[in-house]
């Protein structure tokens, strides 16, 4: 399996350590949420491991080539519709997340449209780079924050004031009936290798996913879901859990590295995974642009013989999320967080159903 489809996965799982993700599965704390998660792990590399081998079969092809070259457009244009539209909303929660964030920990008195202008203008450029460039700029991203993420996280698993007699609370209702809400939020820190729908071009996939990778992705899949929900509880306690709006920056502000220049952990804590962040909002509307660009082109918009169809998305994406940034607040976010996590089986079934249907068009 190729490196970049581990960044997809783990930038995915990183990012949504401290985004809705836990949220939810605090608010679900009495609900079988253990069970949820033990489903949504096996669920969860079943999908990954049946998308990442379908894809094998349309070697330097996009999702959007896959299906133009082997289907009718009255087929692919809503399916590429569906995924363009599922796309953006989940780097829009992300930026909402994380806007949030910044503005409740870091600079409680800037301005929310202040704070979101300055994401998108980063962001902005790097959706008008190259497919190559973005997979580059994944990989010097993860091999400068990966350490200082896991040195974090040794930190906090080390610390004293982590009570494991509260996660033994937590592990008590193992035998309550899984939530379909805390399987769905989940099944989608797994998500991440679906980007390959755009990024196949240049991933090359030499043979089928093996027992190696399907072992390295349940071992990374089940610590990243322990470490979400677990530790809070450790810190925080099993009762008043469900009541905090950011859990994990709550834990990490429990922290304290007495001989650093900076004593407080949230502090680093909070800048490297908005930089992680960053680049999980870039890859997610990166792919949502090219989807809609397959599907609209506008060539009366040019300029100097070039198509500005790009630009004029961009813009669109930018004043939504200002829109969206401005109106909404924690709680409504998890709760849309929470039906956009519940939709994953059919934004699943759509690309399987998709892919299997062009790999039978295409061979016959």
């Amino acid at each position: 399996m190729s490196r970049y489809l581990y960044y997809f996965i783990i930038v995915t799982m990183v990012t949504n350590l401290i985004a809705s993700v836990p949220r939810i599965l605090m608010r679900e704390s009495e609900n079988g949420v253990i069970l949820s998660m033990i489903i949504a792990v096996l669920t969860g590399v079943l999908l990954t491991v049946i998308v990442i081998n379908l894809f094998r079969h349309f070697p330097h092809m996009t999702f959007p080539e896959i299906l133009k070259k082997s289907t009718s457009k009255w087929f692919y244009y809503p399916i590429l519709l569906y995924f363009a539209l599922s796309w953006y909303a989940a780097g829009l929660i992300t930026l909402t997340t994380y806007v949030l964030l910044f503005n409740t920990f870091l600079s409680y008195e800037t301005s929310i449209i202040v704070t979101t202008l300055a994401f998108l203008f980063i962001i902005s450029f790097g959706l008008l780079m190259k497919e190559r460039s973005i997979l580059y700029i994944t990989e010097l991203v993860l091999i400068i924050f990966l350490p200082v993420i896991f040195f974090l996280i040794v930190k906090i698993y080390t610390d004293p004031k982590l009570e494991w007699d509260f996660v033994k609370v937590a592990i008590t209702y193992m035998n309550v009936l899984p939530s379909y809400h805390t399987f769905s939020a989940s099944t989608y820190v797994f998500i991440g290798a679906v980007n390959i729908i755009i990024f196949n071009k240049y991933i090359k996939i030499k043979k089928k996913v093996g027992l190696k990778q399907i072992a390295i992705l349940t071992f990374v899949g089940t610590f990243t879901l322990f470490t979400t929900y677990f530790i809070p509880i450790g810190f925080n306690g099993f009762e008043q859990i469900e009541n905090l709006t950011f859990p994990w920056v709550t834990t990490s502000d429990s922290v304290r590295m007495k001989y650093s220049i900076i004593e407080r952990l949230t502090f680093l804590f909070v800048i490297v995974f908005i930089g992680v962040a960053f680049i999980s909002l870039l890859i997610h509307w990166y792919v949502s642009l090219k989807l809609f660009e397959s599907i609209f082109h506008f060539k009366k918009f040019t300029q100097k013989e070039k198509s500005i169809t790009s630009y004029l998305f961009v813009l669109l994406f930018g004043l939504f999320a200002i829109v969206v940034t401005r109106r909404i607040n924690e709680f409504q976010l998890v709760k849309v967080s929470m039906y956009f996590y519940d939709l994953l089986p059919i934004f699943y079934s759509v690309l399987i159903v998709s892919l299997l249907i062009a790999k039978r068009r295409l061979r016959g």
